[in-house]
């Protein structure tokens, strides 16, 4: 053997140790943190979005545990039939995919494989049904027979095998011929075609093939941010540091890099329809293979380009604000929420052909700023902010805030008015007046009543609400901002020379239209309102709505701004 082909095993050899240890060790976090039974897919998901087309061709039931990572399962089969067929899953991960299959197809002929022994021993406690096996196997080397598998599915597994083209080689080898290849991964932009070519120099043909990069990052985006509390604790609880990274790749966070790069085009999640010819295996060239090596690499420097950051970004962590061109929007969360809420709103802001960005604010004790001690005073939070985002407010700027952050972007606009620097704009979402008591205290409550509290607030998917071990993990953020919003109530006096633009919901249960309304009274430079449905945290289904009101918004205040300084002059 030469010295070139003992040193590719060793390497190979290598990977699949670490890919080994990197699945036991995900495991173990999994059944530390209590989620055995909400992780069965371990995939990114799948949310639809307006304009762009989907492939699934099953519904799935109501209530359905995990709903976007289903739905993404089903995007990647597509209209792939699988009635009365035996179907592989390679890289079967804990085994969801195939229980969710075994439900909407009864009689197809289901079978597994992974390479962590782990993941299949937990498959064949959870997934006991007589039409599943679940096997250890090398994706590389499958055990299987030639001509053997209906529909091969392979999907987020093969950016960790150490050899595509042995896996592409192995996949052609077990599917009958015109049988159906089902591939999906996220990979960085530049290893695309030379993926596209090892699979057709394999034999494949290409019967179509998509991005569906927004649809999953839109789902990443809406994922409670509760399960990342529950995993970043069960890692303190074991003490394993190294399997962070690992862990924040798996799940793509969304202030992790790889998400910035599925953002940006720099990566892209891409699903493959092949079909197995009736004819021999082809070979992938070297020089294919060559580029192929190095594509685990390429993802990981995307995972990294965007880690080391001075330390103002822990305020910024999507969209840094722009000190030399300004037109910066300040984003605030609404009581429990994180800068995650507004992470689809700069690239709707885009579509609106503005010059203003958003910037979301990353408050202290939530999502990527988690260990960090939650804020209950707003003196205290207010200083904070203003600390974070004076460097920018030299230049035009404004503030957006949901509810609670309404009232924390009014008192941060009356500091920066005292200062000199007020904001072009504040838009608001959903919150009484900031001279409105509140109706009901409730921080105090126990933890039982406090739970009846966040289910009439709304907001919290179901599944959530039931998993007692997330709603620990929720409560004490939501209770320090009922905190917060309990110990402030503005003068009826208080105003700022700012325009305020009003968004209020029809049908909010918690504020209604003439309290939203009284906003007015807290300007003295010019109010209106907009009035839309879709319930208290009507954000979220109305961002395209929301996003052309801003942008109006912005536009017509800067204009005002102008001929103010004219007038001056």
């Amino acid at each position: 053997m030469s010295q070139t082909a003992m040193q590719s095993q060793a390497s190979a050899i290598a990977t699949l140790d670490r890919n080994r240890q990197a699945y036991a060790g995900l495991a173990e976090v999994l059944e530390n943190a209590g989620l055995a039974e909400h992780a069965l897919y371990l995939n990114w998901g799948y949310a639809p979005q307006t304009g762009l087309a989907d492939w699934a061709f099953s519904a799935l039931p109501a209530g359905e545990t995990g709903m976007a990572q289903a739905r993404l399962i089903l995007e990647v089969l597509g209209d792939t039939c699988l009635a009365g067929k035996r179907v592989l899953d390679v890289g079967c991960g804990r085994g969801g995919a195939l229980s969710l299959l075994a439900r909407l197809y009864p009689d197809a002929n289901l079978a597994g494989a992974d390479l962590s022994a782990a993941n299949i021993a937990y498959c064949r406690r959870r997934h006991q049904h007589a039409r599943l096996r679940f096997q250890v196997a090398d994706a590389c080397r499958l055990p299987y027979a030639d001509q053997s598998v209906d529909v091969l599915l392979n999907l987020e597994s093969s950016g960790a095998y150490p050899d595509l083209p042995a896996f592409f080689a192995h996949a052609y080898r077990v599917l009958k011929p015109g049988g159906r290849f089902c591939y999906a991964d996220v990979l960085a932009a530049d290893t695309l075609e030379p993926i596209r070519q090892a699979l057709l120099q394999t034999g494949f043909v290409l019967e179509r093939e998509r991005s569906v990069s927004k649809q999953v990052c839109a789902a990443r985006t809406a994922s409670p941010a509760g399960l990342w509390t529950r995993l970043d604790k069960a890692l303190n609880n074991l003490d394993k540091p190294g399997l962070r990274a690992e862990l924040e790749r798996y799940l793509a966070q969304p202030e992790s890099g790889l998400f910035h790069a599925l953002q940006d085009g720099r990566a892209d999640y891409h699903i493959f329809h092949l079909r197995r010819a009736d004819a021999p295996a082809g070979k992938v060239s070297q020089e294919i293979a060559a580029q192929l090596s190095g594509r685990s690499a390429r993802l990981d420097q995307l995972e990294n380009q965007v880690i080391a950051a001075p330390a103002e970004s822990v305020w910024f962590p999507f969209t840094r604000p722009d000190a030399n061109k300004g037109h910066n929007v300040f984003a605030l969360p609404y009581a429990g929420g994180g800068a995650s809420v507004y992470r689809q709103w700069q690239l709707s802001l885009r579509d609106a052909q503005t010059s203003w960005r958003i910037c979301p604010l990353q408050l202290p004790g939530r999502e990527s700023r988690l260990t960090e001690t939650a804020i209950n005073d707003m003196d205290t939070m207010v200083d904070q902010i203003v600390m974070a985002i004076a460097p920018y407010t030299h230049l035009p700027w404004a503030l957006l805030g949901c509810s609670l952050g309404c009232k924390i972007a009014f008192e941060v606009a009356r500091r920066f008015e005292h200062m000199g620097r007020k904001p072009t704009l504040l838009f608001l979402m959903a919150c009484p007046a900031p001279s409105l008591p509140l109706k009901r205290r409730v921080s105090a409550y126990n933890d039982h009543d406090f739970a009846g509290e966040v289910r009439h607030l709304g907001g919290t998917p179901p599944e959530i609400m039931a998993d007692a071990e997330m709603m620990r993990t929720i409560i004490p953020i939501l209770r320090n901002d009922s905190a917060l919003a309990e110990g402030y109530t503005a003068s009826a006096d208080d105003r700022i020379h700012t325009p305020i633009l009003m968004v209020a919901a029809s049908d909010d249960h918690l504020v209604t239209v003439e309290e939203a309304r009284r906003w007015g009274r807290h300007t003295a430079t010019g109010f209106d309102w907009r009035m839309v449905d879709g319930g208290h945290f009507f954000l979220r289904k109305r961002r395209v709505e929301l996003i052309g009101y801003l942008s109006d918004a912005l536009k017509a205040s800067q204009n005002t701004a102008l001929q103010e300084e004219l007038l001056c002059q």
